[in-house]
């Protein structure tokens, strides 16, 4: 394939532009890096900003996908397989007439389809006549094979650096710098936090004991949000210790909560002094129960004193942490369609 050259300073700001437009996230030169971490990527994109580099079509695609994968907008790093050429490997040595099959369905099909489009002046193609004549022939295994034929495709024109075919139109992108410095702009997908952080941070895990500690209890109260529970996040300051109040399904939030939580974004263990307070405030609450978020975990005098005291105090550590972002992330491709 062929090369592309790249002017002093145009590599990094290519990349964050596309990436800006396809995931909705901003990043700067060094954010670019940080995300490559591990590769050789940020040796040329740093070399990019002093010289002229020149990258091959297929090198500059494959730093895309895996840009795209570390920033967590896509849950795989997409392999570029534009024909879906691994599912011969996957077929050939089983079903390799039906493969076949299909793919002659796809050649003298897909062609057609996109007329169709075209003339009803839509950007949308209907893979129905398609699915059903592979139906037709192949039965339930023709529908798999058709289905993965068109989603080979989908990824190649939606994930590609060079198209414009995104799986959302974002109203703008955001910062990511914002989830580690704090901010107030609203988010554009979820009620607390913006899915683009949970995204990130899904595949980023080792990041959240960096994140601002209101986007922390942002993301704490998104979860107990998305469970299905009335959530109110507390004020940020003069809270009295309590960053998040949740109450059960159906039940008034002018009621007794049934949880208070306290977040804790450290990478020191939390101590008993923490547990006591949150104690404290559920027993004047009339809470059912008390939970800590943390980075870290509870401290061995924590969780003796929950133990000798019969506290309702639970805890959600970083492996909990881990649980909820793996829940809380877009599947597949890590971006909602719409």
């Amino acid at each position: 394939m062929g090369g592309m050259t790249f002017d002093q300073g145009v590599l990094a700001d290519s990349l964050s532009e596309t990436a800006g437009y396809k995931a909705g996230l901003a990043l700067s030169v060094e954010e670019l890096c940080d995300a490559l971490s591990g590769t050789s990527y940020p040796d040329t994109i740093r070399a990019s900003e002093e010289y002229v580099v020149r990258l091959r079509s297929e090198e500059y695609e494959a730093l895309f996908y895996k840009l795209l994968h570390r920033i967590g907008y896509t849950a795989e790093e997409y392999d570029g397989d534009v024909t879906g050429a691994k599912y011969f490997h996957k077929y050939r040595d089983t079903a390799l007439e039906q493969w076949t099959g299909v793919t002659k369905l796809y050649v003298r099909m897909w062609p057609k389809m996109m007329k169709a489009a075209h003339e009803a002046k839509t950007k949308q193609m209907d893979p129905r006549p398609f699915i059903m004549a592979a139906y037709k022939k192949y039965g339930q295994l023709g529908v798999t094979m058709a289905m993965e034929r068109i989603e080979a495709l989908n990824k190649a024109v939606t994930l590609s650096p060079h198209s414009l075919i995104r799986y959302r139109k974002w109203h703008s992108p955001i910062a990511l710098a914002a989830l580690f410095k704090g901010s107030k702009e609203a988010p554009e997908l979820g009620r607390f936090i913006d899915q683009r952080y949970i995204d990130f941070l899904s595949q980023n895990e080792d990041k959240l004991a960096l994140m601002h500690w209101r986007k922390f209890e942002q993301l704490t109260a998104e979860f107990f949000d998305r469970e299905g529970y009335s959530v109110e996040l507390g004020p940020g300051s003069n809270d009295e210790g309590v960053d998040v109040r949740v109450w059960k399904p159906g039940d008034e939030v002018t009621e007794n909560p049934h949880c208070l939580i306290q977040c804790k974004r450290q990478k020191d263990k939390v101590e008993k002094v923490v547990v006591k307070g949150l104690m404290a405030d559920v027993q004047f609450e009339g809470a059912d129960l008390g939970l800590v978020v943390t980075t870290s975990e509870l401290s061995p005098g924590s969780r003796s004193t929950i133990a000798a005291r019969s506290y309702p105090i639970k805890e959600i550590d970083k492996n909990g942490l881990s649980r909820w972002l793996q829940k809380l992330r877009t599947p597949g491709t890590g971006i909602v369609r719409v």
